[in-house]
This record gives C-alpha cells, structure tokens and sequence, in this order.
C-alpha cells in the first residue's frame, strides 16, 4: 500500500495496514485522513482501530487519548507522546 500522500511519509506506517484491516480502507493516508474521509469510520470501528492500535504498539490509550484521536496525524501525535 502506497503511504505517501503530498510527499510525505507517515511516520508510522503500520498504520495504513490498520486501517486497511479496520476500514477495509486502501486509499492513501495523510495525517488529515480523517472519519470525514474514511466512510467506514464509525463509533463501533473508532473502538477497533484503538484495540489494533494498543495491540500494534503494545500500548494502552487512555481514555483521553482515545478521545483525542479523530484523524492519522492525531494517532501519530499520540505515539510520539509514548515515546514511539
């Protein structure tokens, strides 16, 4: 799957496998990708992506954090907070 959109890498790119698995979504992810661009992003699958996201990075999200996050670069800003 081609991660680049506009020139620019995603700094995690394990998370573009995580949104084909999740949303079946195989377009391209920036970090503006968002539920507004992603049509299968609901409240029951923003609960999916955080369960794949916690088991990628062996990580637990507060509930902040899983609030937090509304679209790619809100997920990459979150990972970098852990030190990731």
């Amino acid at each position: 799957m081609d991660v680049y959109a506009a020139g620019t890498a995603l700094s995690y790119p394990e998370i573009a496998s995580i949104f084909a698995e999740v949303f079946q979504h195989t377009e391209p992810l920036t970090r503006a990708t968002s539920p507004d661009s992603v049509a299968r992003w609901d409240s029951l699958r923003h609960i999916a992506l955080i369960r794949e996201l916690e088991t990628a990075f062996s990580i637990r999200l507060s509930m902040d954090e899983m609030m937090e996050i509304r679209s790619v670069g809100d997920i990459e800003n979150v990972l970098q907070r852990r030190g990731l």
